[in-house]
C-alpha cells in the first residue's frame, strides 16, 4: 500500500519539475548592451599627467569616434586627398583649415600640404577648439612630417624620403614625426592680426619650475596666453608630450605635440627644466620628440 501511495507521488514531483524546468527555458534575460563603449586603449583613459607640482585635476574626455578615421572626417567636413609617406600608414594632406584653424607653414596664409596620420588630423580637430577659444584662427608651424630619428636634428639626421636609405636611430627609436603624428608650432595668429613667436622670450617666457605649475602661475600678457594654451590643451590631453622652450634649447622655436605612435593618448605629459622631467637618452636633453 505504501509503494501505490508512493508513485503518485513521485509522478508528481517529476510533472512539477518539468514545468518548472520548461518554464526556466523559456525564460527571457534582457541585457541592455553599453551605448558606444570604446575598446582597447580608447577604454582606459587616465588623467592627465603634467609636472609633479602642476598635475591637473581630472577630466571627462569624448573617447575616440566609432566611425573609422576617413569617414569621420568626412562627416566634420574636412576635406582631405589620401597619400603616401614613409611611416604613415594612414596618410593624408588636408589642404584647408582643420575646424577653422589654418595649419600653415612659419608665416604662410596656405594650409600645410605636408602628410599627416589621419589620427593626427582628428588630433588638430581638437586642439582647434582651444586654440578659437584664445581669439586664434591661424598656427604657423615647422612641420608636421619627418621621417627621421628621434634625437636632435642635424645633418646626420635629416628627413628621409623612400629613396633614402633606413636610419640608425639605435635604442633612441625614431621621431613621432616619422609617422606623421606631431606637429612643431612656431607662430599664432589672434584674430586681430598680432603673430606671436614662440622663439621670443617677450612672447614665451622661459621660467624655471613646472611648466603647468610655478611657471605658469608667474606669466603675464601673452606669455600667460600661451602657457594658457599649453597646459589647457595637457588638461584635455589631446596630445602626450608636449615640450616647449622651458623643456631644453632645441625647443627654444617652437612647442612640439605629438601623439606617440598609437594615435590616442591616454596622458599628457608637459616637459620641464625641472630634473625628474628632463629627457635622459643618448642625447641627453634632446630626445622626447
Amino acid at each position: 500500500m505504501a509503494q501505490a501511495h508512493a508513485r503518485p507521488l513521485v509522478a508528481f514531483l517529476v510533472s512539477a519539475l518539468a514545468i518548472s524546468a520548461g518554464a526556466a527555458c523559456t525564460e527571457v534575460i534582457v541585457v541592455e548592451e553599453p551605448k558606444n563603449t570604446p575598446t582597447g586603449d580608447a577604454a582606459v583613459i587616465p588623467t592627465a599627467t603634467t609636472e609633479a607640482d602642476a598635475e591637473p585635476p581630472p577630466v571627462e574626455v569624448d573617447a575616440a569616434p566609432a566611425l573609422p578615421c576617413l569617414e569621420d572626417l568626412t562627416a566634420r567636413n574636412v576635406p582631405y586627398v589620401k597619400t603616401t609617406a614613409r611611416g604613415i600608414v594612414d596618410a593624408i594632406t588636408v589642404a584647408a583649415p582643420i575646424n577653422g584653424v589654418t595649419f600653415t607653414n612659419e608665416t604662410s596664409d596656405k594650409p600645410t600640404a605636408q602628410p599627416m596620420a589621419c589620427e593626427f588630423v582628428r588630433t588638430l580637430f581638437a586642439f582647434a577648439e582651444v586654440l578659437k577659444s584664445k581669439g586664434i584662427h591661424k598656427v604657423g608651424t615647422l612641420g608636421s612630417y619627418c621621417y627621421r630619428c628621434c634625437c636632435s636634428y642635424s645633418a646626420t639626421n635629416f628627413c628621409r624620403g623612400a629613396t633614402d636609405p633606413e636610419p640608425d636611430c639605435s635604442a633612441n627609436g625614431y621621431s613621432n614625426h616619422s609617422f606623421g603624428r606631431a606637429v612643431d608650432v612656431r607662430y599664432v595668429t589672434f584674430d586681430d592680426g598680432r603673430m606671436f613667436d614662440i622663439n621670443k622670450d617677450s612672447d614665451f617666457k622661459i621660467t624655471t619650475g613646472g611648466t603647468c605649475g610655478a611657471a605658469r602661475a608667474s606669466q603675464t600678457g601673452i606669455s600667460k596666453t600661451l602657457y594658457d594654451i599649453v597646459c589647457e590643451t595637457a588638461e584635455k590631453k589631446i596630445f602626450s608630450t608636449v615640450l616647449t622652450p622651458n623643456y631644453n634649447s632645441d625647443h627654444r622655436n617652437h612647442w612640439h605635440m605629438d601623439t606617440g605612435k598609437s594615435g590616442i593618448p591616454k596622458s599628457t605629459t608637459v616637459r620641464s627644466l625641472e630634473e625628474p622631467d628632463v629627457d635622459r637618452g643618448f642625447h641627453p636633453d634632446a630626445c622626447g620628440e
